[in-house]
């Protein structure tokens, strides 16, 4: 079997890691999909079409807002829901956000396996030290990160950001 993504359900032809230059599918729309590596799906889950933003990689967390159809790198502070990207969906660009399933994403330095998830300082990042940073809810670590910033599988289902700020 040949590896790559395969759409379950959703817009056909969508392609999860592509990033479009202008958009080819409605704004939210939704779709399941598994990733096939050689055979054996290693990556799956519902992924949301969105407008890309400035500085995002694969794997940076985002934040949505349903009312926009924008996302912003996660940061503390936020509330509503996030995702993780797919690609490389810079400012000008589409692409499609991950919301449940196993994915990779940005996390911060020495998270443990199973840990729950907050914002850092760092835009688009997670990490594991609360310290005042908004949590997110939904979403845990699904193997520890290294010594430095990394993707590193984390387990979503529909997170959500909480500001323990009370904002």
């Amino acid at each position: 079997m040949m590896a790559g993504w395969k759409t379950l359900s959703g817009p056909l032809g969508a392609q999860m890691d592509q990033v479009d230059t202008s958009p080819i599918f409605q704004m939210g729309t939704t779709a399941k999909a598994v990733y096939d590596s050689s055979g054996s799906i290693t990556l799956h889950g519902e992924f949301i079409y969105q407008t890309g933003v400035a500085s995002c990689a694969a794997g940076s967390w985002v934040s949505l807002n349903p009312d926009s159809d924008v996302v912003a790198l996660l940061a503390d502070g936020h509330i509503g829901g996030a995702a993780v990207a797919v690609s490389a969906a810079v400012a000008s660009s589409y692409g499609w956000f991950q919301r449940t399933g196993k994915a990779s994403a940005l996390l911060a330095a020495s998270v443990a396996d199973n840990a729950a998830l907050h914002t850092t300082a760092t835009a688009g990042q997670a990490g594991a030290a609360a310290s005042g940073q908004s949590e997110i809810t939904g979403a845990r670590a699904a193997a520890a990160s290294g010594s430095s910033a990394a993707n590193t599988d984390v387990e979503l289902c529909y997170p959500v950001l909480n500001s323990l700020a009370g904002a």
